[in-house]
């Protein structure tokens, strides 16, 4: 498949007949540690303009998935990426990444699970192949939900090499804007 066959609809409007299809993956797609309640997050959208959602598309306007992403001063935050389930490992997920890597103009970081099994492991090296470079500082989710367990992950970054100071400084943006952790 070639990359110009997805295109990207970025989605300003909550009543976007599209967040139907986001909803389900999303909610299909992470556990509930992992992700936000969907009426969050359409808050967020209505009223943070860093705050982008993405819907990928074939080029016959067939939904694929979705990928959430913060637009820092800096950086871009991908905070959540995901294809149905039913278009998972035909190489769509890799092609919408790449597409979205070509129109950003900064780097990128992102999470992922720590490398403790098969499934970790892949997905890692999903986004290694991709051209992104494993964090190695050790770095905490925080909860999601009150009362929620933060999650020990890495950070992953595409054209961005974390010195110490460095990832000391994206950490203290994700934890402020995105986590809304008071400092």
């Amino acid at each position: 498949m070639e990359s110009k066959k997805i295109s990207i609809v970025n989605i300003k409007d909550t009543r976007s007949p599209l967040l139907t299809a986001v909803r389900n993956t999303y909610e299909n797609s992470f556990p509930e540690v992992e992700r936000r309640d969907f009426p969050l997050l359409m808050e967020i959208l209505s009223s943070n303009e860093r705050f982008h959602v993405l819907a990928l598309m074939l080029q016959d306007d067939q939904y694929v998935g979705f990928l959430t992403y913060w637009d820092f001063d800096s950086f871009i935050y991908a905070e959540h990426f995901a294809i149905e389930a039913e278009k998972r490992c035909g190489g769509i997920g890799g092609h919408c990444l790449s597409r979205f890597l070509e129109h950003v103009a900064k780097p990128v970081v992102l999470e992922v699970e720590m490398p403790t099994n098969d499934f970790s492991r892949r997905r890692i090296g999903f986004y290694e192949r991709l051209g992104f470079t494993l964090d190695s500082h050790y770095y905490t989710q925080p909860p999601y939900h009150d009362g929620g367990e933060s999650l020990e992950l890495q950070l992953m970054t595409y054209n961005y090499p974390l010195t110490d100071e460095l990832f000391e400084s994206v950490k203290r943006i994700l934890y402020r804007e995105v986590y809304k952790v008071k400092d």
